[in-house]
């Protein structure tokens, strides 16, 4: 089901934003990452790597830019400046590998859509697009936070205990039947050495009664 709603949203992103460049195409590449987020909650877009000292990261959903933000980077911290403020976003920067994302912060339903991040490097020049162009499909699902029935959950704790018990009560009974037959098997009865002398001494003829066996 997941990957046939994945086919349906890609096909219909490749037939709707059929206008885009040609570095914002998913039609002609790989197709991005697909990412299925709640109401009110963050979410990260992949951008380039950061590789030079000053760069300009652009966000786009779909044929529009949502915004961009200029980064300027030295040695001892990395300088920032929203050219969109009104928009919920933020550029992060893992200065181990430097790696860049945006972060969307509370999206809504109207979050959901095909984003594409690019970047230029401004310094040092000479001023050029970075190729690689990350891609994302945001789904932003207005579904509530389902909270656990605690009475189900008891219930359910209380069919397993009683299922348990059963259980244990029937190997325990297994094991004290089979104790008893291994055990009544070993006694000797009057009974039963009665009828084995009679099977030594002789054989019973219908008429005849017991007679000793001869050897001839």
């Amino acid at each position: 089901m997941e990957i046939f709603r994945t086919s349906v949203t890609l096909l219909s992103i490749c037939v709707f934003h059929s206008t885009l460049s040609e570095t914002q195409s998913i039609c002609k590449g790989n197709l991005p990452s697909v990412k299925h987020v709640a109401v009110d909650s963050n979410v990260t877009v992949p951008c380039p790597v950061l590789i030079a000292t000053e760069m300009d990261f652009k966000l786009f959903k779909g044929s529009d830019q949502v915004t961009s933000i200029y980064i300027k980077k030295n040695d001892t911290s990395t300088n920032k400046n929203n050219n969109s403020p009104n928009f919920p976003a933020d550029l992060d920067v893992n200065h181990m590998d430097n790696s860049t994302s945006f972060i969307l912060f509370g999206v809504t339903t109207n979050f959901t859509g095909l984003y594409t991040c690019e970047a230029d490097i401004i310094y040092p020049p000479p001023f050029k697009k970075v190729p690689h162009t990350p891609q994302t499909i945001v789904f932003v699902e207005d579904r509530p936070v389902k909270m656990p029935d605690l009475c189900q959950h008891g219930s359910y704790t209380v069919l397993w205990f009683v299922f348990g018990a059963m259980a244990i009560y029937g190997v325990v009974m297994t094991c004290i039947v089979f104790i008893l037959r291994v055990k009544c098997s070993q006694i000797n009865t009057p009974f039963k050495d009665r009828e084995c002398r009679r099977k030594w001494q002789g054989v019973q003829h219908p008429r005849q009664g017991f007679r000793k066996d001869t050897v001839v």
